[in-house]
């Protein structure tokens, strides 16, 4: 059987070639992107990152497993710790406004991952909260090999993403959805799928609203 990241993989690929070829991605890359829109940026990121936090340990209640339990943990307090370092250094130096108020698409992404939790089903839980930690490093890996990164003002942000140590993060968590995903029924395979690409596409319109609005 086909793992199930393979699968959501390829349902939200499209979406995913979409982000990567968006202009707040490629002038991120070069580091053209304007300061202004970035900050827009950075000011959602931050009020979407202290929900999202919040539920990252919430779906760790639900994990049975001792030792997946710890491991999740271990995984959100280290890429959490690392995130909010990253954001201060960013909201410091461009002198980013973090008291904004969220924009229709952060509310309504934090309500997606919200109410997933909600169900109580580990599995579609999981699939929601995935594509923050998945496409962002899929994201930062593919910015690593086409960026500029000799006074781009957003390097501190690529490495956060792209580098090695949450790659490999990144993997483990892939392993653990895959493992949960096999030993449930085919209805909640598909909404976990669903779940995902909603996900997906919420990182999408992020970063269409911080370049456009």
């Amino acid at each position: 059987m086909e793992k199930w990241t393979e699968e959501a993989w390829t349902e939200a690929s499209g979406i995913y070639a979409d982000i990567i070829s968006h202009p707040f991605i490629l002038e991120l890359a070069d580091g053209s992107l304007s300061i202004e829109r970035f900050k827009r940026y950075i000011a959602q990121d931050e009020l979407y990152l202290g929900n999202y936090g919040r539920q990252m340990f919430a779906f760790a209640e639900m994990i049975d497993d001792a030792s997946q339990k710890e491991m999740f943990v271990e995984f959100a307090k280290d890429g959490l710790e690392g995130e909010k370092a990253m954001h201060q250094l960013m909201i410091a130096r461009f002198g980013t406004d973090a008291s904004a108020s969220p924009s229709k698409v952060t509310a309504e992404y934090n309500a997606h991952t919200e109410a997933a939790i909600r169900t109580g089903c580990k599995e579609i839980a999981f699939a929601s909260l995935l594509p923050c930690i998945w496409i962002y490093n899929e994201v930062g890996k593919h910015l690593r090999k086409i960026s500029v990164t000799e006074g781009n003002p957003y390097s501190e942000w690529i490495d956060e993403y792209g580098s090695e140590d949450f790659s490999a993060a990144v993997e483990k968590v892939l392993s653990l959805i895959d493992g949960y995903a096999d030993g449930t029924d085919e209805l909640t395979r598909t909404e976990m799928t669903k779940q995902f690409c909603e996900g997906t596409r919420y990182e999408y319109e992020f970063w269409d609203y911080a370049y456009k609005a």
